[in-house]
């Protein structure tokens, strides 16, 4: 099965090419998959023969807003953001999936029109798995809908906790909380002696595509914390101080 960049038809969006063996890195990303974990070996074979490996360019849509999906997908590399856009042009991200995040809305709402769209925040890399292939093995995958409940609650909660802080935070606290929230994810942060590292600094228009704002208000936001010494740009990551943190900045 080839890692190459294999055009997938996702309403039009291009036709799958056949594959014949699943090699080493569909089947590994398949058994470090929680979604998957208690599947036996001959299991996660017929899944990963069914599945594909498609890469994303930066900026790239991989499932467009409106379209009905008959797919799972995998993050293998990068990153891919869930996007909604007014008619203004502006735009917020809901929500961000990483290398070894089920996108599993297929699974849960087969036959809904996806109401915001995948977009790649980098160069990525997802394994596509057809919703036919998992429901065929559904009963050798003892995992998968306790991890896709999990998950659902998991995004609602997010998704709350995103209407409360536009509802009653400034923009300000909207910022900090983004970035506590960042330092503090699996795989993104990491505690440091000094506070919190973000390994992977996001961009101004990132953040506020996250909150809900202005970039032009995020960089006033973003200059004066790190005037005030409570962030710390270190290359590419960003250091939270443990004021920050702690709420005592």
């Amino acid at each position: 099965m080839s890692i190459a960049n294999v055009p997938l038809d996702f309403n039009g969006l291009g036709k799958a090419r056949k594959t014949v063996a699943p090699v080493a890195t569909e089947l590994s990303a398949l058994s470090g998959c929680a979604a998957f974990a208690g599947a036996d070996q001959t299991t996660l074979q017929a899944l990963g023969q069914a599945c594909s490996v498609r890469q994303v360019a930066r900026g790239a849509t991989l499932v467009a807003e409106g379209s009905v999906i008959d797919h799972a997908f995998l993050v293998l590399r990068g990153r891919v953001r869930a996007v909604r856009r007014g008619e203004s042009g502006r735009e917020i991200t809901l929500e961000v999936f990483r290398p070894g995040d089920l996108i599993g809305d297929a699974l849960l709402a087969p036959d809904q029109p996806l109401t915001n769209e995948w977009e790649a925040v980098e160069p990525t890399a997802v394994l596509v798995i057809p919703r036919e292939a998992i429901f065929t093995h559904l009963r050798a995958l003892p995992e998968l809908p306790m991890t896709l409940g999990r998950m659902l609650v998991a995004r609602l909660n997010r998704s709350k906790d995103m209407a409360v802080a536009l509802a009653l935070s400034d923009v300000e606290d909207r910022v900090i909380g983004a970035l506590r929230l960042l330092g503090r994810q699996e795989g993104e942060g990491q505690e440091v002696p000094e506070g919190l590292l973000i390994r992977h600094r996001p961009t101004q228009q990132e953040l506020a595509n996250r909150i809900g704002a202005c970039r032009e208000t995020v960089s006033r936001i973003v200059s004066d914390l790190t005037r005030r010494g409570l962030v710390t740009p270190q290359g590419r990551s960003l250091l939270l101080s443990k004021r920050l943190v702690t709420g005592e900045g």
